[in-house]
């Protein structure tokens, strides 16, 4: 069992909003619980769309998404000193050698010093995922005196489209009604971003989804995670 309890939780994904999608309600009770949470994200979620976007709207869209970001985490009780926003171009994380990701991630890490990651899944159809995955990965390697668990995420319209998905999920966080109506008031500050019914983004696709993962592991309501590294002493 992963007690969150009391515990410094650093979340590593890749865009604004893959943290409210991945794990918004689970970061809306870890107030409850006495937890200290930062998120980290690299990249901004606007650059990919530069072919369709004049320079001047490119940039006042990356202002509205960046305060859209702190609006969102206000929801789930996370203050904006502990938000840290890279300028990392997206859906090319690739373009950039794996180090200057990782150098970035440990620069954080060594400030946050978190007991628990959670970062995105693996095998995620969005590379800039498997990109951060595969950062987490290597930025939280075990040391003497240092074990930091390793948890990934699902992101609903992303995680389940590269099928076979490999999406088998081995932890659960029961959750609230009212955490759950959190993450989704989060994800609605992400106006640029959230979706009509039925898009996995939208408000009734997540009620679903935290429905389904909570029949899932006998809760009313839940959101699902993959443990990639653990620790007992």
């Amino acid at each position: 069992m992963i007690e969150l309890k009391g515990k410094r939780i650093l979340s590593f994904f890749a865009h604004p909003d893959d943290e409210t999608l991945a794990a918004g309600g689970t970061f809306a009770k870890c107030k409850s619980l006495g937890c200290e949470v930062h998120v980290a994200i690299p990249s901004t979620g606007i650059n990919s769309r530069s072919n369709v976007q004049v320079k001047t709207k490119r940039e006042k869209a990356l202002e509205g998404l960046r305060k859209d970001c702190y609006t969102a985490m206000k929801v789930l009780g996370i203050p904006a000193k502990r938000v840290y926003l890279g300028d990392f171009a997206d859906n090319e994380l690739d373009k950039y050698s794996r180090l200057e990701l990782i150098h970035w991630l440990e620069s954080i890490i060594r400030k946050v010093k978190p007991d628990i990651v959670f970062t995105n899944h693996r095998f995620c159809t969005n590379i800039d995922h498997q990109y951060c995955h595969e950062a987490a990965v290597i930025a939280t390697r075990p040391a003497l005196g240092y074990h930091t668990i390793l948890i990934s995420g699902e992101v609903p319209s992303s995680t389940g489209h590269l099928r076979p998905a490999n999406w088998e999920p081995n932890f659960y966080v029961e959750l609230s009604k009212k955490e759950v109506e959190a993450k989704v008031k989060a994800m609605q500050a992400y106006k640029s971003e959230v979706r009509p019914d039925p898009h996995g983004r939208s408000p009734e696709a997540l009620r679903a989804l935290a429905k389904v993962r909570g029949s899932e592991s006998g809760f009313f309501w839940a959101e699902s995670f993959m443990i990639n590294r653990i620790f007992h002493e």
